[in-house]
C-alpha cells in the first residue's frame, strides 16, 4: 500500500536533511584525507596520472602533480588524467591530449576550468569541488522532489554515498555532474516543467553520456502516455550533445560516439563471460579487487526482477527508468563495464540511486525496500573498499 503524506513539520524535516547533508560531506572529507594521506595528502593524487598510460604527456604536467609510475601498480592511471589533459588542451593553449572521444564530456572539466579561475595550480582542487558540489545541490534537489512524502530525510544519505559517487569521487570523474544534472531534471520533470527538464537533460548528456538512458525512459513514458508534445520537449535535450558530436567530428575527422565503442552485448553474455573467466590473483588485495563486481552483478539482477515486477503491478515514470537502467545493466559487454572490477559498472548505473529513492518514496513496496537495503549494503562496501584501498608508488613532478 502506497505511503504518501508529511511527517512533521516542514521546518523540522529541513533541519534533519541540512543535517544529513552535512554527514555525508563530513564521510567523503574524512575518507578523502585518508585516501590521500599516503601521498603527501595532495589531491593531484585524485587525478590518477599515469606514467604507464599511452597518452601520458609530462609536457602538460605542473610541479607538484602526483604521477603513479608502476606499471603493475596504478602505473595506467584512470580516466582523471584525461580530464586534466582536455583542460590544458582546450582552455589552457597547451598540447594535452587531442582525442574527441574524451572531448565529448566537456561539462566536468570546463566547470572544473572555471572553478579553478584559469589557474592551472588551482585544478587538482577544482575538479574535487566540482563533484562534491555536485553532490550537496543535487541532494537538496532530490530531497525538494521528497519532502512532500513520508520518507525520512536520512534516505538522502544512501544517495550522497551510493557507490558510484564513491568511486567517482575518488576519481575525479565526471558521474557526480551527470547524475546531479539527471536528479535536477527529475525535479523539474516531477513538477512538468519540461522545458527545465530538457535543458538540465542537455547539460547532463554534455557531462556524460549515461544520461541517455533517462532520457530514453522519459521520452518513452510521455509518448506511452500519448503526450507527444511533451516527447518532442524532452527529446531537444539532444540537440546541444548532437551540436558538440558533429564540432567534433568536424574539427577531428572522428566521431566521438564512434570512438566509444560498443558496450552492449546481448542480455547476460557480459555478465556470463565475466564470471566464466574469474581468476583471482591469489593476495587478497588482489582477490577483493577481482571479486568486487559480483555483489553489484546481484544487485542489477535483483533491480531487473524488480522493476519488472513493478512496472507490471504500479507502472509509473520513474520505474521505468530504473527498468532500462536494468535492461542496459545486463547488457553490458565484459571488456569494458563487467571486466574493469566495479568501477565501471557502478560509475555507469550510479542514475539508478536517485530514481531509487523516489520510487520509494512513493510506493514503499517489499522489493523496492530490499533494494533500498542492497544499495546500503553496496554503500558500506564502497567505504570498506577506500579504506582497503592500496597504495601505488609515485613521484611528484
Amino acid at each position: 500500500m502506497s505511503r504518501s503524506g508529511v511527517t512533521g513539520s516542514r521546518p523540522g524535516r529541513t533541519r534533519q536533511v541540512v543535517a544529513v547533508a552535512g554527514a555525508g560531506m563530513l564521510v567523503y572529507i574524512i575518507l578523502l584525507v585518508y585516501h590521500v594521506a599516503p601521498y603527501h595528502y595532495n589531491l593531484s593524487s585524485l587525478i590518477k596520472i599515469g606514467a604507464s598510460n599511452p597518452f601520458f604527456n609530462p609536457s602538460a604536467l605542473e610541479p607538484g602533480l602526483v604521477v603513479f609510475d608502476d606499471p603493475r601498480s596504478g602505473g595506467d592511471g584512470y580516466d582523471g588524467q584525461f580530464f586534466y589533459y582536455t583542460i590544458k588542451d582546450l582552455f589552457m593553449g597547451l598540447r594535452g591530449i587531442a582525442n574527441p572521444f574524451r572531448y565529448q564530456r566537456i561539462l566536468y572539466p570546463s566547470l572544473a576550468f572555471l572553478l579553478a579561475f584559469g589557474r592551472a595550480n588551482l585544478l587538482p582542487f577544482s575538479m574535487l569541488e566540482v563533484n562534491l558540489l555536485a553532490i550537496i545541490f543535487s541532494s537538496v534537489l532530490l530531497w525538494w522532489t521528497i519532502r512532500d512524502t513520508a520518507l525520512p530525510g536520512g534516505y538522502i544519505l544512501l544517495y550522497m554515498l551510493n557507490i558510484g559517487y564513491l568511486i567517482a569521487v575518488f576519481y575525479d570523474v565526471a558521474t557526480p555532474v551527470c547524475v546531479g544534472l539527471i536528479v535536477a531534471a527529475s525535479y523539474f520533470f516531477s513538477r512538468r516543467n519540461l522545458w527545465a527538464t530538457s535543458a538540465m537533460m542537455a547539460l547532463s548528456l554534455l557531462a556524460q553520456e549515461n544520461g541517455s538512458v533517462v532520457l530514453a525512459a522519459l521520452c518513452l513514458w510521455l509518448a506511452l502516455k500519448k503526450q507527444w508534445r511533451g516527447a518532442f520537449t524532452l527529446s531537444t535535450a539532444i540537440l546541444p550533445w548532437t551540436a558538440w558530436q558533429v564540432f567534433l567530428w568536424r574539427r577531428y575527422d572522428a566521431s566521438p560516439l564512434v570512438m566509444s565503442g560498443n558496450h552492449l552485448r546481448m542480455p547476460f553474455t557480459g555478465m556470463l563471460s565475466q564470471i566464466a573467466s574469474l581468476k583471482l590473483p591469489g593476495d587478497w588485495a588482489g582477490n577483493l579487487r577481482e571479486l568486487s563486481v559480483y555483489p553489484f552483478m546481484a544487485f542489477v539482477l535483483v533491480l531487473l526482477i524488480v522493476s519488472i515486477h513493478e512496472t507490471k503491478k504500479r507502472p509509473s515514470d520513474f520505474m521505468l527508468v530504473l527498468l532500462l537502467h536494468a535492461f542496459v545493466g545486463v547488457c553490458f559487454n565484459r571488456e569494458q563495464v563487467w571486466g574493469s572490477t566495479i568501477t565501471s559498472p557502478a560509475r555507469a548505473l550510479a542514475g539508478v540511486f536517485p530514481f531509487l529513492i523516489l520510487c520509494y518514496s512513493r510506493e514503499r513496496s517489499a522489493g523496492l525496500r530490499i533494494l533500498v537495503i542492497l544499495s546500503g549494503l553496496l554503500t558500506l562496501m564502497g567505504i570498506v573498499r577506500i579504506l582497503l584501498m592500496p597504495s601505488h608508488p609515485f613521484y611528484i613532478t
